[in-house]
C-alpha cells in the first residue's frame, strides 16, 4: 500500500468541528495537510471538483440547505468530475435503516457512520482506495455500459485478485445478465452460492432463472428471502422485477412502493413506479409519483427542460377520465408550465415535441381539429429524439384511433428505447409500450367483434343504438359510428330513453362530426337535417315518440 502522503483529499461537511476532527484523523493517517481542502456546502465542493481533481472525498450526508451528500455524489458521477481511482465516502450521524439503505442503494465506494474513531477511519478509507486501485476499470466499464468487454476484464482480473473475487464475480453476473447471456450467468451465480451465499447472488440466480422459463423456482427463492428480509429493498426490487418479467405490473408496483417507502428520495424508483402506473392506465398515481420526482430533483442535473416537459405530458394523461372540476385544474397547470418551459431558450431546438403538447391539450379541451392538425404537423415533421415524447405520439394515435399511424409507430418506439440506462428503467418503459400495444390490439379485436355481430344479427332500433353507444364510449372518434348513431337517433328515440344521458352522446358525437370532417362530407350525409331531426324529437313528449315508433 502506497503513502497516503501524496493523496489530495476534499472534506465536505456544514459542522467545523466535524471538519477539524477528520482533518486531524487524517494528518494522523499520513495525508499532507497542504493536500486536505474543505468546504461546507454542496454548491462549493461542485465548484471545487470541477476545479480540481481529488483522491478521496469525505462527505457528509447531511449539509443543510441544498443538496445531500447523497444527490452530491450522482452530481459529480454524472458530470464525470471525479477521477477513475477517486473514492467517495458518504458520513452519516443517522444510523437509521432508512438512511443506510439510502447509501447503501447510491453505491458509494464506502460509508461511515458517525462517532468513528481513527481505527475505523483508516480501515474503511485503506481498503476503499485499494479496491479502487484494482477494480477501477470494472467501475468504468458498468458506467459505460461495456458489458462484453467487462465480462473480459472480470477475467482477466480474477488471478491477480483473489481477496476481491465475489466483488469481481458480482461485476460479472451483472455483466452477463445485461447481454442475456442467462445460461452463463445461471451457472456463475450457483458457483458463488456453493461457496458462500450472499442475497445479491440469490437474486441474479432468480433472475437467470426466470429468464430461463423457471418462474415458480425464481419467485420461491425471492419469496423465501423476502420472508426473512422485509425491509430490504434491494429484494423489494429483485421481486418487482421478477413480477415484470411475469406481466404481473400491478405486483411490481407494490414492490416498488413499498421499496420507497422504506428508503425515501429515490429518484429513479419514483420515475419507474410512474412509469408502471402509466403502463396500466393509473394517472392519479403516475402524477403522484412524479410529483415527488421533480421534488427530490429540483436542484439537481435531473431537473431538465425535457424533465418539465413530461410533467406536462403526465398531467394531461391525468386529465383522461377525470372529473370536471379536476380536469380543469390540471389543464391549467400543464398550461402555465407550457408557458414557462417555451419561454426558455432551450425550447426553441424542441418544437415538434412541444407542439405534441399543443396536440394533447387540444385534445383535453375538445378542439379536436387542432388536435389533428398538429398531429399531422408532427407526423410529417417527426423530429422526436427520446422515448417519453414518442410513447406520447403513440397514445394519442391510438386514443384517436388513427390504428394504421399507430401501428407504423410502434417499431420506432421500440428501436428508440435506450439500452444502456438504468436496468429499471428500461425494463417500465418496455412494460408502458407493450401495454399500449396490447391496448390497441385488444381494442381492435373488440372492434371487430362488434362489427361481426352487428352484420350477423337482425335487431331493433333499440338495440343496434346500444351497441354503437357503447362503441362510441370507448372509441369515440369514429366519424362512422358518430354519424350512425345520430341517424338512428333522427329517426326516433328509444323508449324510455335516458334523454340526459342521449344529450351528452350527441354532443360529443356533434364535436366529432363538425370538427373532424369537411363540408362536403356533412353536405352529402345531409348532416344538418339529421341533426335537426335529433333535436326536435328531444323536445317530443315521450308519449308523441312511442306512437310514432
Amino acid at each position: 500500500m502506497k503513502s497516503f502522503s501524496n493523496s489530495k483529499v476534499l472534506i465536505v461537511d456544514d459542522a467545523p468541528i466535524v471538519v477539524v476532527t477528520i482533518k486531524s484523523m487524517l494528518i494522523k493517517l499520513g495525508f499532507n495537510d497542504r493536500l486536505i481542502h474543505y468546504c461546507s456546502t454542496s454548491r462549493i465542493a461542485m465548484q471545487m471538483v470541477r476545479q480540481d481533481s481529488f483522491d478521496l472525498i469525505l462527505c457528509d450526508y447531511n449539509l443543510g440547505r441544498g443538496l445531500n451528500g447523497k444527490q452530491l455524489f450522482e452530481e459529480m458521477k454524472h458530470h464525470n468530475l471525479l477521477h477513475e481511482k477517486a473514492v467517495f465516502v458518504l458520513i452519516t450521524g443517522e444510523n437509521s435503516s432508512s438512511v443506510v439503505h439510502s447509501i447503501v442503494e447510491l453505491k458509494p465506494d464506502d460509508y461511515l457512520l458517525k462517532p468513528f474513531n481513527i481505527v475505523s477511519l483508516k480501515e474503511r478509507v485503506t481498503a476503499s482506495i485499494q479496491r479502487k486501485n484494482a477494480l477501477y476499470q470494472l467501475y468504468q466499464m458498468q458506467a459505460k455500459h461495456q458489458f462484453a468487454e467487462g465480462v473480459e476484464l472480470c477475467d482477466e482480473l480474477l488471478p491477480f485478485y483473489p481477496e476481491y473475487q465475489f466483488i469481481i464475480s458480482r461485476f460479472k453476473g451483472e455483466f452477463l445478465s445485461r447481454l442475456q447471456l442467462h445460461e452463463e450467468s445461471k451457472a456463475l451465480y450457483e458457483s458463488i452460492l456453493a461457496r458462500k451465499e450472499y442475497d445479491w447472488a440469490t437474486i441474479g440466480l432468480a433472475n437467470s432463472l426466470m429468464h430461463l422459463g423457471e418462474k415458480k423456482t425464481a419467485e420461491n427463492m425471492i419469496n423465501k428471502l423476502l420472508a426473512s428480509k422485509p425491509n430490504s429493498t434491494l429484494l423489494r426490487t429483485a421481486a418487482a422485477n421478477l413480477s415484470l418479467i411475469n406481466n404481473a405490473i400491478p405486483v411490481a408496483i407494490r414492490h416498488f412502493e413499498l421499496a420507497s417507502k422504506i428508503v425515501r428520495g429515490n429518484s429513479e424508483r419514483e420515475l419507474v413506479i410512474c412509469n408502471l402506473c402509466l403502463a396500466v392506465g393509473d394517472y392519479e398515481n403516475a402524477l403522484e409519483r412524479y410529483r415527488i420526482y421533480m421534488e427530490i430533483n429540483k436542484e439537481t442535473y435531473r431537473n431538465t427542460i425535457f424533465a418539465r416537459i413530461n410533467f406536462i405530458r403526465i398531467l394531461l394523461y391525468a386529465c383522461y377520465k377525470a372529473d370536471e372540476k379536476t380536469k380543469a385544474a390540471r389543464l391549467s397547470e400543464a398550461k402555465t408550465l407550457y408557458n414557462q418551459v417555451t419561454s426558455l431558450k432551450s425550447a426553441q431546438s424542441l418544437k415538434v415535441e412541444l407542439d405534441l403538447i399543443l396536440a394533447h391539450i387540444a385534445l383535453v379541451e375538445e378542439h379536436y381539429d387542432l388536435a389533428v392538425g398538429k398531429l399531422n404537423q408532427v407526423h410529417r415533421q417527426f423530429d422526436l429524439a427520446h422515448y417519453y415524447p414518442m410513447h406520447q405520439f403513440a397514445w394519442l394515435l391510438n386514443h384517436m384511433n388513427f390504428d394504421t399511424e399507430f401501428s407504423h409507430l410502434i417499431p420506432k418506439c421500440s428501436a428508440i428505447i435506450q439500452s444502456k440506462q438504468s436496468e429499471n428503467i428500461h425494463a417500465s418503459q418496455i412494460t408502458m409500450l407493450n401495454q399500449l400495444q396490447q391496448a390497441n390490439s385488444e381494442k381492435l379485436q373488440w372492434l371487430e367483434a362488434k362489427h361481426k355481430y352487428i352484420k350477423a344479427n337482425k335487431m331493433t332500433l333499440t338495440e343496434l343504438l346500444k351497441i354503437y353507444i357503447e362503441i362510441n364510449s370507448r372509441c369515440p372518434f369514429l366519424q362512422s359510428v358518430c354519424i350512425s348513431i345520430i341517424k338512428l337517433l333522427a329517426r326516433r328515440l328509444p323508449r324510455e330513453a335516458d334523454i340526459e344521458s342521449l344529450k351528452k352522446v350527441v354532443k360529443q358525437c356533434d364535436l366529432v362530426i363538425r370538427q373532424l370532417m369537411d363540408a362536403d362530407e356533412l353536405q352529402k350525409a345531409n348532416y344538418e337535417d339529421l341533426y335537426r331531426s335529433v333535436i326536435n324529437n328531444y323536445s317530443m313528449p315521450q308519449t308523441e315518440m312511442s306512437k310514432s315508433a
